[in-house]
């Protein structure tokens, strides 16, 4: 499908150059993706099962500190788990498995592009690279351990297999049934939905039956062998995935709370994805424009009604939007493509002004009010360096002002500076903050302490109470301890987490740190018979 002329469109100009694009691309997934701990909340927890497999072998059943963990397939555990073995020589464990975030990120935005190509001509496919770049929603995620990115995946070669079946029917439905079958691995029923009706807009029953079979074939791949040597576990797996794919109207009980997250984590694309509805309605019932829509449907209805109301079960929207959206940023009129560029840079330009002042703020305790709320946040933090953060953020700031302002005119031109303000912000939040933020979300320095205090108490076990998943996942990581179940008191110890604990007398040891709703507690005390 071609991009209709608009007479009122700017005169169309090529497309930013590719290697930009790459160099674009690389620059923002590669920034910040490894050189700090495991992080609390997702980052750490789903780095549990990558060291299941790593140092433990449960290759099959991803375990998350000894005990099984199904909330996910396997398939991102598997190539963080790969490239975990593969690199753990030269970097870090946690830093080589988090690569794979970077990876199938990767792989997702230009499979994504290249299916925009297919679909809607040379001019959908840089536009779709860089809205995607420029997405609030993908960059935090895109730089953690986070399974959603392998769901991704399964997407962006789904919808790339249906571009090609437009003209390659065969070959495009062989394509697209090993998406529909990598989703399967990744988030199970879930996932399937999203990607298998899919396969209903394939040009021929003989197409449809190949891309059945694909996905039937790549999913047994992991089924067949969980059923044949622990048929409880895939029961299990099953069972949790059906009840995760049950319709409920929970999010909607707080409808701003939904439609406020949706709002910012598919920007900039919405608006440039209901422009391209609007003019391209009348082809909406071409093949492309119904893989398209069908897919964002899809993606839609089951984000929005299962799962909990969190930003990563929104990943999903991102790709077919993408898709949508990039039909439209070569029409925009000339007043709407100038506002949506004046707009994404004033935009990044107060963010960025907002790190800055963050920085300032940890360095010099100025602004007075935010250094307050920081020093109660995180009370002993200071900056060690302060120069070169300082200089490489200047330059980055002067770097991206005068790629912005040296942009020629053109349909592009929003996409791409949007796209080099997302790479900007993410990088100089890396350079200025980073310190900071693995100082006050990582659980080292908790592990640490209590793996020292342990060595002055008898060899036993040890139970836990309150432990979050990301705590457990760093005890076994950094100190090789796996808390029991609070209920087996036949440990001589119990590790309780949080600030509330019933009268057990004083505590053999205590940690504390940070402040406000990033404070973290933990209390080592010796059970009474």
């Amino acid at each position: 499908m071609t991009t209709r002329p608009d007479p009122f469109a700017p005169t169309l100009a090529p497309p930013p150059p590719a290697i930009l694009i790459a160099v674009l691309l690389g620059v923002y997934l590669l920034a910040g993706l490894t050189g700090h701990a495991p992080w609390r909340g997702d980052d750490g927890r789903f780095f549990g099962p990558v060291l299941g497999m790593v140092r433990d072998g449960h290759w099959l059943v991803p375990h998350l500190a000894g005990e099984a963990f199904l909330d996910f397939g396997p398939l991102y555990y598997w190539i963080a788990a790969a490239l975990a073995t593969a690199l753990g020589a030269i970097l870090p464990l946690h830093d080589a498995a988090r690569l794979a975030s970077g990876l199938l990120t990767a792989i997702a935005l230009l499979l994504t592009a290249d299916a925009a190509r297919r679909m809607h001509g040379e001019r959908g496919h840089a536009p779709a690279m860089l809205l995607l770049i420029a997405s609030l929603g993908l960059v935090v995620h895109a730089h953690e351990t986070q399974p959603m990115l392998a769901v991704m995946l399964a997407q962006a070669i789904t919808f790339w297999g249906m571009a090609v079946a437009m003209k390659h029917a065969r070959k495009g439905a062989l394509i697209a049934g090993l998406g529909v079958g990598l989703a399967c691995l990744a988030n199970g029923l879930n996932a399937l939905l999203m990607t298998a009706p899919l396969l209903l807009l394939l040009p021929s029953m003989a197409a449809r039956l190949i891309g059945l079979v694909a996905a039937v074939a790549v999913a047994g791949l992991w089924l067949l062998p969980l059923a044949t040597t622990a048929p409880n576990m895939l029961a299990q797996w099953w069972d949790m995935s059906v009840a995760a794919s049950v319709p409920h109207g929970k999010k909607f009980t707080d409808t701003a709370a939904l439609f406020g997250l949706l709002g910012w984590f598919i920007w900039p694309m919405w608006p440039i994805a209901g422009w391209a509805l609007w003019r391209e309605r009348r082809h909406l019932g071409s093949r492309a424009w119904q893989i398209i829509c069908t897919a964002a449907l899809l993606a839609l209805l089951v984000t929005s009604l299962t799962g909990a109301l969190r930003p990563a079960s929104f990943l999903p929207l991102l790709l077919p939007v993408a898709l949508m959206a990039s039909a439209g940023v070569s029409t925009l009129r000339r007043g709407a493509a100038n506002a949506f560029d004046w707009f994404g840079g004033m935009t990044f330009a107060a963010f960025a002004l907002l790190l800055w002042l963050a920085w300032s703020a940890l360095a010099f305790e100025w602004p007075p009010g935010l250094g307050r709320h920081f020093a109660k946040v995180t009370p002993a933090f200071t900056l060690d360096r302060l120069l070169w953060p300082s200089l490489l953020g200047l330059a980055l700031c002067a770097g991206w002002t005068w790629l912005v302002a040296t942009t020629k005119r053109s349909p592009y031109r929003g996409a791409q500076n949007s796209a080099l303000g997302m790479t900007m912000l993410w990088c100089l939040a890396v350079i200025l903050l980073q310190p900071w933020f693995d100082y006050s979300k990582s659980h080292d320095p908790a592990v640490l302490s209590l793996r020292e205090a342990l060595k002055d108490q008898p060899a036993g076990c040890l139970s836990g109470l309150g432990l979050s998943p990301s705590q457990q996942v760093s005890l076994d990581y950094r100190a090789g301890i796996r808390p029991h179940a609070v209920a087996d008191k036949t440990c001589p110890l119990l590790l309780i987490a949080g600030t509330e604990v019933r009268d057990m007398g004083e505590p053999l040891w205590r940690y504390e740190r940070g402040g406000g709703s990033r404070k973290e507690v933990l209390s080592l005390y010796a059970r009474g018979e």
